[in-house]
């Protein structure tokens, strides 16, 4: 009899050690992840970035920035679909026609901006975005289509649509 109870507590100890390994194993491939995430997410500092919004220290104020200049009249809308997917890898748009003043674009997938970038990185998406489309000639309008989240919101967009930000 002491011999089953001894091997029965043996196998629960053992299967116990073993979902406290699993366990373990779970949450450090979630720390992972977490590490991994930030990295992805933040804006790649591209060459060919237009414009940036982003925290100024010595202000103390969030501001546009205008990274280089370029010529409305040479530049397209997929030039600028290009520049943007290349500086914000994980918010890939899809730009898809002009009509009068008004850019249209969607992003198909838009998690990391609506879910995982936080109010701050989507406003900062947003924001570069909208000033980078509406550099092309005779353009003053981004309509974004994506699926409503958490951080960010489907719509037309201007550069007039965050009144008050200061422009570098």
């Amino acid at each position: 009899m002491k011999a089953k109870l001894i091997s029965i507590a043996l196998i629960f100890f053992v299967i116990s050690c073993n979902a406290l390994q699993e366990d373990t194993k779970v949450d450090s491939e979630k720390d992972e992840e977490i590490a991994i995430i930030p990295d992805s997410i933040v804006v790649e500092e591209s060459l060919e970035a237009i414009w940036k919004y982003d925290f100024n220290e010595q202000t103390e104020e969030f501001e546009v920035k205008q990274l280089r200049s370029i010529e409305s009249d040479a530049i397209s809308g997929k030039i600028i679909e290009e520049i943007i997917n290349k500086s914000w890898p994980r918010v890939q748009i899809e730009f898809t026609r002009t009509s009068n003043d008004t850019v249209f674009i969607s992003i198909p997938d838009s998690e990391a901006l609506t879910q995982q970038m936080g109010s701050a990185g989507a406003e900062s998406f947003m924001i570069s975005t909208t000033y980078s489309f509406t550099e092309l000639k005779g353009i003053k309008y981004v309509s974004f289509d994506f699926p409503e989240g958490d951080h960010a919101r489907p719509g037309v967009y201007s550069r007039e649509s965050w009144k008050g930000i200061k422009v570098k």
